[in-house]
Order: structure tokens, then C-alpha cells, then sequence
């Protein structure tokens, strides 16, 4: 009865939070970021092809990627502009498009205010860390290009109503939660009965040695094979190990980032590989593989920060 208690109020919880994400990024919100996205584009001695893919990214993700692979193809952004551009576009692409939109509702959810807001913070500022660097290298290795002017900014999208952005968020709201609530569920149905029957210790006691050398106890392994499945099973495996005790707030922060750098693995494997190599042809996979790394480098990075601060 508590661990149905304890799903009801989560999923209603999960659901009003993606929801409101949702309905905030279909908003005007973003646009309206535009006076401080100027600055940054002034900034990053980028083409004005370059950007203006990097303001659309800001808007949508999938635009500024696609509005980029056409300058690339035309010819009007080189190589190594490309890829700075891709990795500059990091930041608003996590907070747009996969953090704000359903990570953070169901980490502020299930991990709780305090351990949910470092995580999805420490995520942030991995992808910030990845975008102020290219940004840097930019500005420092391209020659000054002159910036967009203010109309040239402005998305050549048709207006959309109020009604027609709310449903559109509900949309996606409903495809996310789709995806959510199921894993979540049985994540937790799993670890109850793995507790009941008393299988959480000889899983532990099995992985133990491997994941001593980040002190964190064996059971964690649970919670990151999980988080492969979807990222909602491996946050709901770690809250259930959080309830029960078994884990600090720090061995959870730290069991979430080592099941992200598994997670991106198999994402740029699975996703970004094929993306990328439809929209920039073979240079695609030369893209993911220094995506990829930057990607891994940074998070390692946050890991050993979490490691030393925490």
C-alpha cells in the first residue's frame, strides 16, 4: 500500500512538472532571450551563417542543427566552424530540448528538492562548461566577423496562437510522460521486490569492488544499468535507494553522473551517430566523435568536482 501511495502521488507529481515545463518552453519565453543571445553571437567571432544556426538552436535544437548542416553543404560555414557551432549550441540544447522538458520535473520529483536540484544543476553546468569553451576557442582562433543584424535574428516561422502553443505542449507532454511513468513504475516495482526477497544484498555484495575505488556500495549497479533503459527507471531506482537509506545524498548525485557517462555512450551511438551523419554526410562521424569526447571529458570533469567538493 505505501509503494502505491508512493507511485500515485510521484506520477502526478512527474506529470504536472513536465507539463509545465512544457508549456513554459512553447511559450515566448526563449524568444524573448534573444537581446541576451546577441551579446554571444557578437562574441563568438562566428560566421553570420554560423550565428544565426546558433541562435536558432536556442530556439529549437533540431532547427539549428538542420539550419546548420545547409550552410555546411552550401559551403558558407567551414570545418572547424561547424563543429564549434555544434558544440556551442551544448547549452540550450540541454536546457531546451531534454533537461527542462522532462529530467528536471522527475529528478525535482523523485530525488527531492535538494539532490535533484545539484543534479540537474551539475548537468547544467556540464553543458555550459562544453558551450563557453568552443566559445572561447572561437573568439580567440577565428578571425572578427561582423554580427547579424537584429531582423536577421528573427525566426522565419509563422506566429502561433496561444492554443496552438498549448497544444502543442500538451503533445509533448504526453509523448514524454509515455515514456516516463511506465519505466518509473516498474523501476520501482523491481527494487521493492528485490528488497523484499533480500536480492539487493547479493547484487551489491557482486559489484562492490568495482565501484569502491567512488565509494559508492555495489546496489548502485541496479540504478545505472537502469538509467541505459531510461533515464526516469534510474532515478526512480535511486530514490528508492535514497528512502531506504542505503545510499548518501553524495553516493546518489555521484551513482546518477557515472550512469549519465554510460547514458551519453549509448545516446551518440544510437542517436547522434545517425543524425549527424544525415545531415553532414561523413564528415557526421568525425562530428560525434568529437562530441562524443567533449561530452565525456566534461562530465568526467564534474565527477571529480562532486568527488573533491561533496
Amino acid at each position: 500500500m505505501e509503494t502505491a501511495f508512493y507511485l500515485l502521488r510521484s506520477a502526478a507529481l512527474v506529470t504536472v512538472g513536465i507539463v509545465a515545463a512544457n508549456v513554459v518552453l512553447e511559450s515566448d519565453a526563449l524568444r524573448k532571450l534573444s537581446p541576451l543571445v546577441r551579446p554571444l553571437c557578437r562574441a563568438s567571432n562566428l560566421p553570420r551563417e554560423g550565428a544565426i544556426s546558433l541562435f536558432a538552436a536556442f530556439l529549437d535544437p533540431m532547427a539549428g542543427k538542420s539550419v546548420l548542416a545547409g550552410f555546411y553543404q552550401e559551403g558558407k560555414v567551414g570545418e572547424r566552424q561547424t563543429i564549434v557551432t555544434l558544440v556551442m549550441s551544448t547549452f540550450p540544447t540541454v536546457v531546451g530540448e531534454s533537461l527542462f522538458r522532462a529530467h528536471a520535473p522527475v529528478a525535482l520529483v523523485l530525488l527531492g528538492p535538494v539532490v535533484g536540484g545539484i543534479y540537474v544543476a551539475l548537468n547544467l553546468l556540464a553543458a555550459f562548461l562544453q558551450s563557453i569553451g568552443a566559445l572561447i576557442y572561437a573568439r580567440f582562433r577565428f578571425p572578427r566577423q561582423a554580427c547579424i543584424e537584429d531582423e536577421q535574428l528573427v525566426a522565419e516561422t509563422a506566429e502561433r496562437t496561444r492554443q496552438e502553443r498549448l497544444k502543442t505542449a500538451l503533445k509533448k507532454s504526453t509523448r514524454t510522460l509515455l515514456k516516463v511513468v511506465p519505466f518509473m513504475v516498474v523501476a520501482f516495482l523491481i527494487v521493492d521486490l528485490l528488497f523484499t526477497f533480500e536480492l539487493m544484498e547479493q547484487i551489491g555484495i557482486v559489484f562492490t569492488p568495482a565501484l569502491r575505488v567512488l565509494d559508492l556500495p555495489g546496489v548502485v549497479i541496479t540504478a545505472i544499468v537502469a538509467e541505459l533503459a531510461h533515464f526516469s527507471a534510474g532515478y526512480a531506482i535511486v530514490s528508492s535507494l535514497l528512502t531506504k537509506g542505503v545510499v548518501t545524498a553524495e553516493q546518489a548525485i555521484i551513482t546518477l553522473l557515472v550512469g549519465s557517462l554510460m547514458t551519453i555512450s549509448v545516446t551518440y551511438l544510437k542517436y547522434s551517430l545517425p543524425l549527424y551523419t544525415s545531415l553532414f554526410g561523413k564528415l557526421g562521424v568525425k562530428f560525434t566523435v568529437i562530441m562524443y569526447l567533449i561530452s565525456m571529458v566534461t562530465r568526467f570533469f564534474v565527477i571529480l568536482l562532486v568527488l573533491v567538493v561533496l
